[in-house]
């Protein structure tokens, strides 16, 4: 279970990156919306990184709660981004992709509270097929720094 959970919160951090939609004003060319979102991406990685793998299922809500913090504050920095027009679709499911590994990791944290084993089990498989479907569209976006790290289950 340590590394699915280690797996989650790894890639948590590429389903930030869909929340937003686009700031206001001109839309980035592909070019700086890739690099400006890669850029992103790799600086709350490494905070993520940072953050270690549980040992017990009591530490999952205190990880999951510390990731989430972070990934926070990656949306507030993506959602700034406009990206190009021919881009837009993509961005808007890994959008949907984003809302659904949330939701995954806010069930995680409350199953680990009550000790919920299969709890546990069913958010870690929600949040790895959610982050199975963004992992690709950040392939299909260029966003090569916002894909989730491989991990076993």
């Amino acid at each position: 279970m340590r590394g699915a959970v280690a797996a989650l919160v790894g890639v948590l951090v590429l389903f930030a990156t869909a929340c937003g939609g686009g700031g206001g004003g001109a839309r980035l060319s592909e070019e700086e919306f890739q690099s400006q979102a890669n850029a992103i991406c790799a600086k709350y990685q490494k905070q993520l990184n940072a953050l270690g793998s549980p040992t017990s299922i009591e530490e999952i809500p205190d990880l999951v709660d510390q990731a989430l913090e972070i990934l926070n504050k990656e949306v507030d920095e993506i959602a700034a981004l406009n990206p190009p027009e021919d881009l837009q679709s993509d961005f808007d499911k890994m959008i949907a992709a984003s809302d659904k590994t949330k939701a995954a990791a806010d069930d995680l944290s409350t199953a680990a509270k009550s000790g919920d084993q299969a709890a546990v089990q069913k958010a870690l498989e929600e949040g790895n097929a959610a982050s199975d479907e963004a992992d690709q569209l950040a392939t299909n976006l260029g966003l090569t720094e916002c894909q989730g790290e491989a991990s076993a289950p």
